[in-house]
């Protein structure tokens, strides 16, 4: 199990993070910031924090962005104008990583939030 006061602490019977040999899956990650407030009630701001969440969470096994193989990205509302505000964030974030993760981004039924991502890393 990996655990961080950095992200937000799970909201039900899951783990953040669960390192299983040389592979870190982890839990979706909303738009909230680690003390459970809302980031906003923008992508950008949403996208944003579920990033560095995921970034915190990586941290704790001294991993980072650059050791993410897939993403799956849930939007609550999936159309081209919220695909594209997501795109612009998640780039920004990803722009230094050579090799990119494999991704998805669905439509998903989202509870107060707009953005959930969940990550899969592979380390050494």
């Amino acid at each position: 199990m990996i655990q961080t006061l950095n992200a937000p602490q799970p909201s039900g019977p899951y783990s953040q993070g669960v390192q299983s040999g040389n592979f870190i899956f982890i839990s979706g990650q909303d738009g909230v910031h680690p003390n459970g407030d809302s980031a906003g009630d923008t992508i950008t701001a949403q996208a944003a924090a579920s990033l560095e969440n995921i970034k915190s969470i990586l941290a704790e096994k001294n991993a980072g962005l650059s050791n993410i193989v897939h993403m799956t990205c849930h939007l609550a509302d999936l159309n081209e104008e919220n695909v594209r505000e997501f795109n612009n964030v998640y780039a920004s974030y990803f722009e230094d990583v050579e090799i990119k993760p494999a991704r998805i981004t669905i439509g998903s039924q989202l509870l107060g939030v707009k953005v959930e991502i969940t990550a899969i890393a592979s380390i050494n």
